[in-house]
């Protein structure tokens, strides 16, 4: 039986859908470029003042008359501009029926033009006086007959210049506010284009490096081996050929079962077993009991966890432990029941320089299998840390995300010794 494949499945990167919208996208909560903002107050003021310095020369006006009727001009078309930008063109132009959008754009444009009308009424600004006779009349009305009269006339009077005022400016805010999303887009576009091209960098780099890779297992299985054959010559079971056995079992789990998604249970909890077979090499043979792993999981083949989840606990225990400890100096107990993963670890602690109490080991094992557990299972994990006279406890729960079966595995998968020439 090869002990290795040949070659490592590859995922094909596939890059992002470079679909894009014919029409840029509206977006009512891009922000209004300043350099807009000053286009459209600058033409504004631009036009009253010309208003009021050529239109009005031949009549009698203030100041006081003049800044009213600016403030109420500009207020009026600055809220036809800003009312398309926001409102209009985000809520409408792409999402409505054609005639709805219309019948929008005319109600703007029909709000604006009363406004003007009415400032106009109010503030009694014409370019032309009334002659004699219209005076006489209106003096004679009524004060309502007054006032719908003095509309018709300011609408006679001003109403073309405000119709045509008010479509330029709703024409010059269609025209910024989907410029401005065109830019917007392509900006858009172009970041995607940078990320795309980069992740395909990224990928072959990776894929480069991944078959570069490939190189160092073989040499190194096919090391193994031979150590495997010297070592087993007089005896299978000699010390060194277990422990030779037992570090191709870890090193072919880490290889090749973690990089699944998932793996079963039984998986994790056979490469816990080589680990222990080979920490149990340093202890004497009288003392090969201190290191206990009780299991309780009849389901252990169907339920699916993240591979080398569990390991970083136990390696934790041997590294911060006290292997003279007994009766026993690491105590392991994995418990599967309704659908909830329980592993506790205990050991001893072991005291050092850089170890105080109150303050148990665990470094980057740790803090990696903390992120690794928000990461894949967020809101169905229990990591509990503790030490209380002289013994480290930790317990990590897991629980199924919703009811498992017997997962699909994927890649490269191998019994006990399959390293091993057959």
């Amino acid at each position: 039986m090869p002990f290795l494949p040949d070659v490592l499945p590859i995922p094909r990167f596939r890059p992002p859908s470079s679909e894009q919208p014919l029409l840029p996208r509206a977006e009512a909560a891009q922000p209004i470029p300043a350099s807009v903002h000053l286009l459209l107050w600058g033409l504004m003021l631009l036009c009253n003042t010309l208003f009021w310095g050529v239109a009005m020369r031949r009549q009698s006006w203030s100041w006081p008359l003049a800044a009213a009727d600016v403030a109420l001009t500009c207020g009026a078309y600055a809220a036809l501009f800003y009312g398309n930008w926001y409102v209009i063109i985000p809520r409408y132009l792409s999402r409505t029926s054609l005639t709805r959008f219309l019948g929008v754009l005319l109600l703007a444009l029909s709000l604006t033009f009363a406004v003007r009308i009415a400032s106009c009424t109010v503030l009694n600004v014409r370019t032309r006086p009334l002659s004699e006779k219209i005076v006489r009349q209106v003096a004679t009305m009524t004060p309502s007959g007054r006032v719908g009269f003095m509309l018709g006339v300011n609408m006679n009077d001003a109403g073309g210049g405000v119709a045509i005022t008010s479509l330029l400016v709703l024409l010059l805010s269609f025209y910024l506010r989907l410029t401005a999303d065109y830019q917007h887009e392509q900006t858009r576009r172009q970041q995607e284009n940078q990320r795309r091209e980069a992740l395909e960098k990224q990928h072959l780099a990776a894929e480069l490096s991944l078959l570069k890779a490939q190189i160092n297992p073989h040499f190194l299985f096919n090391t193994l081996n031979n150590i495997y054959s010297l070592t087993s010559e007089e005896s299978a079971e000699a010390p060194a050929a277990v422990a030779v056995l037992q570090l191709a079992e870890l090193m072919r789990y880490q290889l090749y079962e973690s990089a699944a998604d998932h793996v079963p249970l039984e998986k994790e909890i056979s490469h816990i077993q080589s680990f222990l077979s080979l920490q149990r090499l340093r202890l004497p043979s009288a003392a090969a009991g201190c290191l206990r792993f009780d299991i309780q999981a009849p389901e252990a083949a169907r339920f699916p966890v993240a591979p080398m989840l569990l390991l970083p606990l136990v390696e934790n225990a041997f590294k911060h432990g006290d292997l003279r400890a007994r009766p026993h100096a690491v105590d392991l107990r994995l418990t599967l029941a309704a659908d909830r993963l329980t592993f506790a670890v205990r050991n001893d602690v072991r005291r050092t320089a850089e170890t105080s109490p109150g303050k148990p080991g665990g470094g980057v094992g740790l803090v990696n299998l903390r992120r690794r557990l928000q990461l894949l299972y967020p809101d169905r994990h229990h990591l509990h840390v503790a030490e209380a006279n002289g013994h480290y406890h930790i317990t990590l729960t897991l629980e199924a995300a919703s009811a498992y079966a017997a997962p699909t595995q994927s890649g490269h998968t191998a019994s006990h010794r399959a390293f091993l020439p057959g």
